[in-house]
């Protein structure tokens, strides 16, 4: 059962000593992104599933008297339901996102979590619509009442009352789901989701997939959707679209939360999906209302909620849809910030350069399509230890500046990156005279993988690079490649940069 000795005493010991405690879980989120995908999948579900449980032994329903209990005044909504409808919306956050990322990482969690339980969580949720709808639109309602027409909020104050009602009948009915479909099933989902296993082919590199890279994955797949779904919202009467968009929105937050408040990215893209997530839900409950107003005969407030429905969609238009470049690129440098965070390391935690380099016949259109970034490259003198300097000079002008250091063999070496100013590049740049590359760089995304492409301008030379995640990353050429491809030169000497280097001479 779900109790408060699970959720609220965090030292506390369950009874099981092999689940991982409240406490153990708020430990291990900050660290999930670099663990393996199935363990940071685990511990992701396992941090909205005890904001369930805690939410749910905090619920404590008060019923409002009937008129046969009791002749006193009925309470104040606000003053009844206070507590329990914020309970209500926690419980209903997590459970939420609990099923989010239950759908999201399916394959990462490998046959956790059965149907069974799948489709207890579902119906729990179905349950609780009721209440909640009627909570969410009476506080809508009252944040909205001083906009409406005098006649329209006459109306309104009758909805209101119709919608306290409905709040008080459905409250035994979230109690009784919380008994039939929470309580049976928690300590089995805690104990499936507290353990799994890797299994590792002799002879391979033991480098499972990091759950940062299974997490950029995700976000990736979903934008190409949303994006789509955006750009079908063409008027207030596209609801369906718009509801996709929301319900998009609610995915990616959910997968986002735990992190968006320690990565800089990922906190920009969560805040911008929930203001888009808001300003549709706005739009939703005005529709809702305006057609609970339409059946219970309140023609002026049917009118006056069909009225700012139209204000939230204009608004949400002029925010995302007019912006959509704009909100993409957001969500765009939220996957690199990711995949950054999935980067490989050594043991001891030093960042490791893992890539495949091909040699091109030419261009390919795709990716001559794409503004390119200036790249100049310089070595200090040196043998065993050859540092690099790095000057990048970006599409719209911004410059960025970076020493380097690579140790090891070419398919997996160590590299040690550091950002510099521009005055300290320009001071020690003279000393890389006779070991220069330039080149121009088009970088090209195509599923999992970004592909840069090098264009060099001080040579009749085109190479492609990719980086992957570990040594067992095995890319698939994309097929507006694959025409161009001489062959692979990883290994090869001959096309290292640094060999590559040489003295400054024009262009051609």
């Amino acid at each position: 059962m779900c109790t408060s000795t699970r959720t609220t005493t965090t030292t506390t010991t369950m009874a099981d000593s092999s689940l991982l405690t409240a406490a153990d879980v708020r430990r291990l989120v900050p660290e999930a992104l670099r663990r393996p995908a199935q363990e940071g999948a685990r511990v992701v579900a396992l941090h909205w599933l005890e904001q369930l449980c805690e939410a749910r032994a905090r619920w404590q329903p008060r019923a409002l008297p009937t008129a046969l209990e009791s002749e006193a005044p009925v309470p104040a909504p606000s003053a009844a339901y206070g507590t329990d409808a914020e309970t209500l919306h926690r419980a209903r956050v997590a459970l939420r996102r609990l099923r989010a990322v239950l759908r999201e990482h399916e394959s990462a969690l490998d046959g956790a979590v059965d149907r069974r339980t799948l489709r207890a969580l579902r119906a729990l949720g179905q349950a609780t619509n009721a209440v909640r709808d009627a909570d969410v639109q009476r506080s809508w309602l009252d944040a909205e009442m001083d906009r409406l027409p005098a006649v329209a909020r006459e109306e309104a104050v009758r909805l209101r009352a119709m919608l306290d009602r409905r709040a008080t009948r459905s409250s035994a009915a979230v109690t009784r789901a919380f008994e039939r479909r929470l309580d049976p099933i928690v300590d089995h989902l805690f104990a499936r989701l507290s353990t799994y296993m890797l299994l590792h082919r002799v002879g391979m590199p033991a480098a499972p997939t990091p759950f940062a890279r299974h997490l950029a994955t995700r976000v990736e797949r979903a934008a190409v959707r949303l994006r789509r779904d955006l750009e079908s919202v063409t008027s207030v009467d596209s609801r369906e679209a718009m509801h996709r968009v929301r319900i998009r929105l609610k995915r990616q937050r959910a997968m986002l939360a735990p992190f968006a408040k320690s990565r800089p990215a990922l906190g920009a893209w969560y805040e911008l999906a929930t203001r888009g997530q808001d300003l549709l839900g706005a739009v939703r409950d005005a529709d809702l209302l305006a057609e609970r107003a339409l059946k219970a005969k309140l023609p002026a407030l049917h009118v006056a909620l069909g009225g700012l429905a139209l204000a939230h969609y204009e608004a949400f238009t002029l925010d995302w849809c007019a912006r959509i470049d704009s909100v993409m690129k957001s969500l765009e440098m939220a996957v690199l910030e990711l995949r950054r965070e999935s980067a490989p390391a050594t043991d001891a935690g030093v960042p490791l350069e893992i890539e495949r380099k091909y040699l091109l016949s030419r261009v390919p259109p795709v990716a001559a399509a794409v503004p390119p970034t200036l790249i100049e490259q310089g070595w200090l003198p040196g043998t065993a230890l050859r540092e690099r300097l790095r000057r990048s000079t970006n599409p719209d002008g911004t410059v960025v500046c970076w020493r380097n250091v690579k140790l090891g063999p070419a398919q997996a070496r160590v590299e040690i990156d550091e950002g510099t100013s521009g005055e300290l590049f320009d001071a020690m740049w003279p000393l890389t005279v006779g070991a220069r590359v330039r080149k121009q760089r088009h970088v090209v995304r195509d599923a999992a993988h970004a592909w840069e492409i090098d264009v060099f301008l001080d040579r009749d030379l085109v190479l492609a690079e990719v980086e992957l995640a570990g040594l067992d990353d095995r890319p698939v050429l994309p097929d507006w490649l694959i025409p161009y491809v001489e062959r692979d030169v990883t290994g090869e000497p001959a096309y290292f940069n640094a060999v590559l280097a040489c003295a400054d001479r024009p262009t051609e």
